[in-house]
């Protein structure tokens, strides 16, 4: 069969991952190898597809191959990059770490070194929490808490990671702490506002509801358009009227 516009393919294959229909992306992605095999796309997005699933072997074969055909994918690079860290395989992802920030240099000539490794850092880290929350979604807490350590220790800006983390500390039995965590963050970042949702959230399942609303009113009124408090807020207060 042939695909009669592979480009849009591509573009629907990465909505599908980014909703993680990881199933419905390799259905697609199949009949691609066959029409536009050279294509080093394809195979990066597969790469991609068996990560997030935790199917290293056939990660790392598609990975591989993406970067034979097209060298400078600094992205894949960073990808393969993490899975063989987390393999221990610690001189191939140090190689690869440092081919990824070389391409990312060579790309923008007028980017200081500093901002180069910072932006390699972010990707890094953005994809260390892409594979905590994946963790999350399966109930998989202990393991999600430690892939959002590492995304934050590489980009410690990421702010709505430590929701995501306090909500794994829940998750775990640890829930005084996450407050203690979150509160931790307000003082530091008062606008990291989804921390703030999560903090709200949590003393409202500690039964302090007063101070869980007093949360969300604060976010309200320093951020009218903030969809997520103004929930929560209408979901307390409902609460607190039924019998």
């Amino acid at each position: 069969m042939t695909v009669e516009n592979p480009s849009a393919v591509l573009k629907e294959v990465k909505r599908l991952i980014a909703v993680n229909d990881l199933h419905q992306a390799k259905m697609l992605l199949q009949p691609l190898i066959t029409e536009i095999g050279d294509d080093h796309r394809v195979y990066a997005l597969l790469g991609i597809v068996y990560h997030k699933e935790g199917n290293f072997p056939r990660a790392v074969k598609n990975y591989t191959r993406a970067l034979e055909l097209n060298s400078s994918d600094a992205e894949t690079a960073i990808n393969l990059s993490l899975i063989y860290n987390d393999l221990g395989k610690y001189e191939q992802g140090s190689q690869l770490y440092a081919q990824a920030v070389s391409l990312m240099r060579n790309s923008s000539s007028d980017t200081s070194k500093t901002e180069d490794v910072d932006d390699i850092n972010y990707m890094f880290a953005n994809q260390h929490a892409s594979i905590g929350e994946l963790y999350l979604r399966y109930n998989r807490a202990e393991e999600a808490f430690k892939e959002f350590e590492k995304a934050l220790a590489l980009s410690p800006r990421m702010y709505h990671v430590y929701a995501d983390m306090a909500e794994c500390l829940s998750r775990m039995g640890h829930r005084k702490q996450a407050i203690k965590n979150l509160k931790t963050i307000k003082l530091k970042t008062p606008s990291a506002y989804e921390a703030r949702v999560k903090l709200g959230h949590l003393l409202f399942l500690e039964g302090e509801v007063g101070a869980a609303v007093e949360e969300w009113d604060s976010i309200i009124k320093e951020s009218p358009s903030n969809i997520e408090a103004k929930m929560y807020l209408k979901m307390a207060r409902e609460e607190s009227i039924l019998p």
